[in-house]
């Protein structure tokens, strides 16, 4: 069985840095029947990231 668990944005964020551009992708298969990864969540976490990233003051 695999298990898969969505990162925090904080940590998200974290990885990114101060990197101008990041690709969002989702996949189909295991990630999504675990609620962690399917096209569902990605539009989340990228709607997440846009709004973080105004809030932070960087909008660019």
């Amino acid at each position: 069985m695999i298990v898969a668990e969505q990162k925090s944005l904080d940590e998200i964020k974290s990885l990114i840095g101060a990197a101008e551009n990041v690709l969002v992708v989702g996949c189909g298969t295991c990630v999504t029947v675990c609620f962690a990864g399917g096209a569902r969540e990605a539009a989340i976490v990228a709607s997440s990231l846009r709004m973080a990233t105004k809030l932070d003051g960087n909008n660019k």
